[in-house]
């Protein structure tokens, strides 16, 4: 089976200085700028923009730091990249959601547990995309202190499916899924980390029946070949989209398959 050659790419910005993968970090409008410029020119379709970090020992913060760190880097990008390089943020925060929205970008991808219609309302409003995420918990920073969730594809199917009603209830018309192969409780041993996230991939076509294009983390591991991996299995799983933080790394997957 070759992979999808149209998926499309979200590099992802992080505007966060607590982030895990150190790379991706961009504060300084020098940075963010050069950062932005690297994801297309290596790849990416669209820009992914987070300014909170999920990283299990990061700093806790509020929705006001995280809107102080995000628009006005939101709004650079916007001028400087153009209408052509569409702009996510990813955020579990309707609040910033919609202040995003109102700021120029063109999707929300969403990564709480409940979903606000106020959101979707901004996201029907704006006809912008939503990407909506498997969520078993308030967000991740509640995940840190609560009971490990069920996160097999039953879980995932019956968590989405209600989001998916409500959304196309709503108006929202640009609706793509995420099943999350990076929601994993800090308490999972990698042994049963990489089964679970590979179950989902190999179970993807269930997921597919809500009617909705596939979003795939290309989850950072530790190591190369284990990143590469992981990038392969999404593409090969037929991915939508791909979120990563290493465009050329897809790219060259892609050009691969097409080779082989």
């Amino acid at each position: 089976m070759k992979a999808a050659p149209s998926a499309r790419i979200l590099g992802v910005l992080n505007l966060s200085p607590e982030s895990m993968v150190t790379e991706s970090i961009a504060t300084s409008e020098a940075e963010i700028a050069e950062r932005a410029r690297w994801l297309v020119g290596t790849g990416a379709d669209w820009i992914d923009l987070g300014a909170r970090s999920i990283t299990p020992d990061a700093p806790m913060i509020d929705d006001a730091t995280e809107q102080a760190r995000l628009l006005p880097a939101l709004e650079r990008l916007r001028k400087t990249e153009g209408p052509g390089v569409p702009i996510s943020v990813d955020t579990w925060s309707a609040g910033t959601g919609i202040l995003a929205l109102e700021h120029g970008a063109d999707g929300v991808n969403y990564t709480g547990g409940p979903l606000p219609f106020e959101l979707l309302e901004a996201v029907a409003a704006r006809d912008a995309t939503l990407f909506v995420t498997f969520m078993p918990y308030e967000n991740a920073y509640a995940m840190r202190d609560a009971a490990p969730a069920a996160t097999g594809l039953q879980a995932v199917l019956d968590h989405l499916g209600p989001k998916v009603e409500a959304a196309r209830a709503a108006g929202v018309t640009r609706l793509v899924l995420d099943p999350n192969l990076g929601i994993i409780h800090p308490t999972t041993d990698d042994h049963r980390k990489i089964h679970q996230q590979l179950a989902i991939l190999f179970g993807l076509g269930a997921l597919r029946r809500l009617g909705c294009p596939i979003l795939l983390y290309a989850a950072r591991k530790p190591e190369r070949l284990a990143r590469i991996m992981m990038a392969s299995a999404c593409l090969h799983a037929g991915a939508d989209y791909v979120r990563t933080h290493t465009p050329e790394m897809i790219v060259r997957l892609r050009e691969g398959d097409a080779n082989g």
